[in-house]
């Protein structure tokens, strides 16, 4: 059978047009990332005041991120992508029109939580899609796919882009364009993207609920998950606590805005391909190791720990 070239990079063909959409819609949700907490304490706020609201907005990140697989497994993937948009949508548009004018700090507060929730909907609920559509001796090269258009857009395009429209549109215009690339993703991901396959699984309440205990209970059966899981915490708290001080620190040494959006997405230049790297390497070594393993639970359920849903088992019902 002759390969396509998605094959040969590991890339699910189904999915092609939703990775791109990842890309987009993650490149408008990292716009503001690198240059927020500067601009807000220009404005008026307090550093602490900045803090707390990157935290508020870290914390519904993680509930939301928890629950996107345990939604996409109830009501299926585009539903729950879907939602995820909207509450992204709601949460900016509240941000930018009614809390950033007058830097009305609760309503800032829960304007910014409320798109925190809407964005792991949308990016995370995919991986469950991936999950299901990748071929399983080819997971691990398409989860490294994801990660690497996760934080391209996130980090990368959407720091270059701010750095190159805030000069030319200012800081406000700049935020609303996030709308734009938001609808732009969700338009490539959730419209062009044909693939048939409904990932829901069948069953009422208590079975989404057996399902959502599986997600903790494995990191008990697998300790190395969990470990993982620590690991990871430990490594994203260091890396997105620098947007929110480190943009004025560099300010004292004479950098300006866009070039530290660019010295901010240049670091993140590396670490994409790298995140693809590491997909391959996965795949590979844990293939030759354990030959059986690609092709069994462990590497769904690995990815479903992260995204807060455990994958029904091979020969259980779909709808």
């Amino acid at each position: 059978m002759n390969r396509t070239i998605f094959d040969k990079i590991g890339l699910p063909r189904p999915l092609a047009w939703a990775y791109l959409g990842i890309l987009i819609f993650m490149m408008g949700d990292g716009i503001e990332q690198g240059w927020l907490s500067p601009y807000l304490i220009g404005r008026g706020l307090s550093l602490e005041q900045s803090a707390g609201l990157f935290t508020m907005y870290g914390v519904t990140i993680a509930i939301s991120a928890w629950f996107s697989g345990v939604l996409a497994e109830a009501y299926g993937v585009k539903r729950t992508m879907f939602a995820g948009l909207v509450l992204y949508l709601l949460g900016t548009c509240g941000f930018v029109g009614l809390s950033l004018p007058g830097l009305h700090y609760p309503l800032m507060l829960a304007t910014y939580a409320l798109r925190g929730f809407g964005y792991p909907l949308f990016a995370y609920s995919f991986l469950v899609w991936i999950a299901y559509a990748a071929p399983k001796d080819g997971l691990g090269k398409a989860v490294g796919w994801f990660w690497f258009v996760f934080t391209g857009g996130l980090n990368v395009l959407g720091a270059y882009y701010s750095s190159w429209a805030i000069e030319r549109i200012g800081n406000i215009n700049t935020l609303w364009t996030s709308v734009f690339w938001a609808l732009l993703g969700a338009f490539f991901a959730l419209v062009m993207n044909k693939s048939q396959k409904r990932l829901a699984v069948a069953g009422g309440t208590r079975e989404k609920m057996r399902e959502l205990l599986k997600g903790i209970t494995i990191m008990k059966q697998e300790p190395k998950v969990l470990l993982g899981g620590i690991v990871r915490v430990i490594n994203t708290t260091a890396q997105f606590a620098f947007p929110v001080f480190l943009p004025m620190y560099m300010a004292d040494y004479g950098f300006t805005t866009t070039e530290w959006l660019r010295i901010w997405g240049t670091i993140f230049t590396a670490n994409i391909v790298f995140n693809l790297i590491f997909g391959f390497v996965m795949t590979l070594v844990i293939g030759r190791k354990r030959p059986g393993l690609v092709r069994d639970e462990y590497i769904e359920n690995a990815v479903s720990v992260f995204i807060g849903g455990v994958a029904p088992k091979e020969g259980e019902a779909w709808r």
